[in-house]
C-alpha cells in the first residue's frame, strides 16, 4: 500500500515541473559529478560554500537542499540550522564522508534533517532517496494545501451560518414588526370605526322604534345622520388603508396643506352625537379659514379621532372636552382637553418611552387596546411633528399635537 502511494507520487512528480535541488560542497568536481548525475530529473542548483547557498535561496525557490558537512568557513550543520530558520518546509539532506554517529545525532536533533548519505554515492541510491524525500515533501505541500482548503471551507460555512443567522434576525424582526401592525390595526379599529358604528346603531334603533312618532321632517333629520355617520366611516377605511399600505412601506407619507378648520369640523360632525349621549360638553374653537398647517390629512385625522375619542371615552357624564387650535413660532398647536379621569405619570413615563401602556376601561366600561397615544405618537413624528400628554389622576388630560405651519 505504501509502496502504491509512493509509486503514485512519483508518477505525479514526472508529470509536474521539475523539483529544484541545491547541491552545496566545498570540492568542485563533486558539484560537476552531481550535476551531471541528475540534471535530467531535476533543476539542479550548486554552491562552492554555506554563504553562496544561502544567497541562492534568496533568489530560488528550492525543494531540496543537500550539503557536504566538512566546509571551510561554513560546515554543513550550520548551513542546514540557519535553512531551518528561513525555509523551515525545506526538505534536508546531509553528505559526508565520515560516519560520526554523534555527528549525525546533532544533524538530526538541530536540523531536522531527512537523511544522510555516506561519500562516494551510489546514483541510483541516491535518486531513490531524493525521490523518497521529494514524494514526502509533496505529501506535506498536499497536506498544508489540504488544510487551507479546510479552512477556506470552515470560513465559508460559518460566514454562510452567520449569514443565515443574520437573515433569521432581520425575519424575525419583521415577523415582530407584522405583530405590531396587526396590533395596531385592532387599534385603528377600535377607536375609528367602534364609535361611529356605534352611534349608527343608536340613530338607526331610533328610527327603527320611534319611527311612528316622528314627522317627516324629524325622520329626513334622522336618516341624513345616518347617512352622514356611514360617509364618514366609508372615509375612516380610506383611511385605515392608507395607514396599511404605509406599514408595508407601499405607502409614502405625504405633507401639504391641511386645512385646520375643516378637519375640526368633520371631528364635531363625528363625535357630536355619541358626546352628547354622555352629556359630556364637546366644544371646538375653529380657527380662521385660511389657516393651514403642513402634515399629511389622513394622518392627521387619525390622530385627532384618536384623541377626541379618548377624551370621550374617558370623562365622566357632565364633563367637559375641548379643542382648540394654538399658534406657536413655527409651529401650531392643536390641542384636545378633558376634565376625565386622567393619567398618572408611570403611564405617561411608558408613553414618551415608545412603550404600549396597559389597557384601561372607559367610564361607561368602553373598552380599548392600549395602543391609541402610542399610535399617535408615532403618526405625529412621522409629519416631522409630536405629541405632548399632560395629565394628572383625576384632573383631566390634555394632549398637544403639534405640526408645522405652511
Amino acid at each position: 500500500m505504501l509502496q502504491l502511494s509512493i509509486t503514485s507520487l512519483l508518477g505525479k512528480m514526472a508529470q509536474e515541473p521539475k523539483y529544484r535541488i541545491l547541491y552545496v560542497d566545498d570540492e568542485r568536481n563533486n558539484l560537476v559529478v552531481f550535476r551531471n548525475a541528475f540534471f535530467r530529473y531535476y533543476e539542479v542548483f550548486t554552491a562552492i560554500s554555506g554563504h553562496e547557498g544561502l544567497k541562492i535561496l534568496e533568489k530560488e525557490e528550492i525543494h531540496l537542499i543537500i550539503t557536504d558537512q566538512k566546509m571551510p568557513g561554513m560546515t554543513g550543520v550550520e548551513l542546514l540550522e540557519k535553512v531551518v530558520e528561513t525555509h523551515p518546509d525545506m526538505m534536508r539532506m546531509v553528505l559526508t564522508a565520515h560516519s560520526d554517529i554523534d555527528f549525525i545525532m546533532r544533524a538530526i536533533n538541530r536540523c531536522g534533517i531527512y537523511q544522510y548519505i555516506l561519500k562516494p554515492w551510489d546514483n541510483r541510491q541516491l535518486k531513490i532517496t531524493i525521490d523518497n524525500a521529494l514524494a514526502k515533501y509533496q505529501l506535506t505541500e498536499d497536506k498544508k494545501a489540504l488544510i487551507q482548503s479546510l479552512e477556506q471551507a470552515n470560513i465559508s460555512l460559518e460566514n454562510k451560518v452567520q449569514e443565515r443567522t443574520a437573515e433569521l434576525i432581520i425575519k424575525n424582526q419583521e415577523l415582530i414588526e407584522l405583530n405590531q401592525v396587526k396590533d395596531k390595526l385592532f387599534s385603528i379599529l377600535s377607536h375609528d370605526l367602534k364609535m361611529p358604528m356605534a352611534s349608527l346603531n343608536v340613530l338607526l334603533d331610533l328610527l327603527i322604534n320611534f319611527k311612528d312618532q316622528m314627522d317627516s321632517d324629524k325622520l329626513i333629520d334622522f336618516s341624513m345622520k345616518a347617512k352622514k355617520y356611514v360617509h364618514n366611516v366609508v372615509g375612516l377605511m380610506d383611511n385605515l388603508l392608507a395607514w396599511s399600505l404605509s406599514q408595508t412601506g407601499a405607502f409614502t407619507v405625504k405633507m401639504e396643506p391641511i386645512a385646520i378648520d375643516k378637519i375640526m369640523q368633520e371631528l364635531k360632525d363625528v363625535f357630536q352625537y355619541i358626546s352628547d349621549q354622555k352629556k359630556i360638553d364637546f366644544q371646538i374653537e375653529s380657527p380662521d379659514s385660511s389657516l393651514a398647517l403642513t402634515g399629511d390629512e389622513n394622518l392627521t385625522k387619525l390622530i385627532l379621532r384618536n384623541l377626541v375619542s379618548n377624551a370621550i371615552k374617558f370623562t365622566h357624564e357632565g364633563g367637559k372636552i375641548h379643542l382648540a387650535y394654538q399658534p406657536n413660532g413655527d409651529d401650531g398647536y392643536l390641542v384636545v382637553s378633558d376634565s376625565g379621569v386622567g393619567m398618572d405619570e408611570a403611564v405617561i413615563d411608558l408613553l414618551n418611552n415608545g412603550s404600549f401602556p396597559e389597557t384601561s376601561i372607559g367610564t361607561r366600561d368602553e373598552k380599548g387596546v392600549g395602543l391609541g397615544l402610542k399610535l399617535c405618537k408615532e403618526f405625529a413624528e412621522l409629519q416631522h411633528g409630536s405629541l405632548m400628554v399632560e395629565s394628572r389622576l383625576g384632573k383631566g388630560t390634555k394632549i398637544t399635537l403639534a405640526l408645522p405651519k405652511n
